[in-house]
């Protein structure tokens, strides 16, 4: 692609993201129950195939020659979509988003993958599940009134096969202020999850063993950058994406299990090229001097890939030449279709996986570049 072209993509996506970021009239239109039980931080309600070591499924007692019987893990297929952002019609921040559109488009989302991916063993969201709550009560949830989180639940539970969420920087904010046309972060993060706690039954941070492959639900909002507020914006934060040690020695401890693992988090990661675009601004992207990266590249010979959400992009390239890392475009707000869904199909004998874009009309950005 020639200069010129590039700097008009980059002024027309810099126009529309900001819009996105910090409110404003939209451009173009969990933990699940699931199969597993979810480990560490997080626990999942689903039973199934998937096996939990949290809950004592682990079996230090199995011997080399039962293991040696053990019978290969077969292939599978799941589906990722991102930033659903539902948002309920009448709410304040209709007047800025079409709010019934992304509720549509969930909706048929969710049709879709019902009908054409049957045979999906899971779908797994990367954040923005709302585009904001109004409540910092957790006792405001679950309890028979109309609210976003409740909505995204009883709608996700349409879905005939287990469902896996990641939480954004949208999940939490607090209020929206019309007159600054923005969302309203949250000062209080763990009132935040006590909510998406109660509403899914899900930890910050959690995973699940799928097939012989470790399912880990990373949460990028939690570190010291969410206090940061992002770039154009008055009240509204959580933009940067970083992680705590908290949630660091855990997601080490996960490591060093040895399976191999694919990541699920919102906030894309900077990657090797720079042509990459998950995000016009760096300020959306994991912080560069963040620990994240120490493990990841220790660890990468077993990360098969990550997936992830947030700029409404689509988006692949590679971590260290060698993990794979894919951001899927939004349903909802900013981008938002219904047929924005990552059709995944892992091969854990194989140590393989094969991504493809369920829309025809689409690709990833940096597709876009002569070669």
């Amino acid at each position: 692609m020639n200069s010129r072209r590039l700097l008009v993509l980059a002024a027309i996506f810099v126009a529309v993201f900001m819009i996105q970021a910090c409110g404003g009239t939209e451009e173009d239109s969990g933990e699940g129950e699931g199969e597993g039980e979810g480990e560490g931080e997080g626990e999942g309600e689903g039973e199934g195939e998937g096996e939990g070591e949290q809950d004592g499924d682990s079996d230090d007692e199995t011997t080399q020659e039962e293991e040696a019987e053990a019978e290969p893990a077969e292939p599978f297929i799941f589906n990722v979509i991102s930033d659903t952002h539902v948002r309920l019609p009448g709410n304040p921040d209709d007047d800025d988003y079409d709010n019934q559109s992304n509720i549509d488009n969930l909706s048929a989302a969710i049709d879709r993958i019902n009908s054409e991916f049957a045979s999906s063993s899971f779908v797994a969201v990367t954040g923005d599940m709302v585009g904001a709550l109004f409540s910092e009560n957790p006792d405001d949830y679950g309890a028979g009134f109309e609210n976003p989180a409740d909505k995204f639940k009883e709608m996700m539970d349409w879905l005939d096969m287990p469902w896996y969420a990641a939480i954004g920087n949208h999940d939490y904010q607090k209020d929206y202020d019309t007159e600054l046309g923005e969302g309203v972060s949250s000062d209080d993060p763990a009132a935040m999850e006590a909510i998406w706690k109660k509403v899914l039954g899900t930890d910050p941070y959690y995973s699940f063993v799928y097939n012989g492959v470790r399912m880990i639900f990373l949460n990028s909002n939690r570190g010291e950058a969410r206090t940061q507020v992002c770039v154009g914006c008055t009240a509204e934060a959580y933009c940067t994406g970083s992680f705590d040690d908290e949630q660091l020695a855990w997601f080490e401890a996960e490591l060093e299990n040895g399976d191999p693992c694919i990541l699920f988090f919102h906030h894309p990661p900077i990657t090797d090229s720079p042509e990459a675009l998950f995000s016009i601004a760096k300020t959306f992207l994991v912080r560069e001097e963040d620990a994240f990266y120490d493990l990841v590249e220790t660890y990468q010979d077993q990360i098969l890939a990550m997936f992830t959400g947030h700029g409404h992009i689509w988006e692949k390239d590679n971590m260290y030449e060698s993990i794979p890392v894919f951001e899927t475009s939004s349903i909802g707000d900013t981008n938002g279709n219904m047929d924005n869904i990552h059709i995944v199909e892992v091969n854990p004998e194989e140590m393989s996986i094969t991504v493809t874009i369920g829309r025809e009309d689409t690709h990833y950005w940096s597709e876009s570049f002569d070669k």
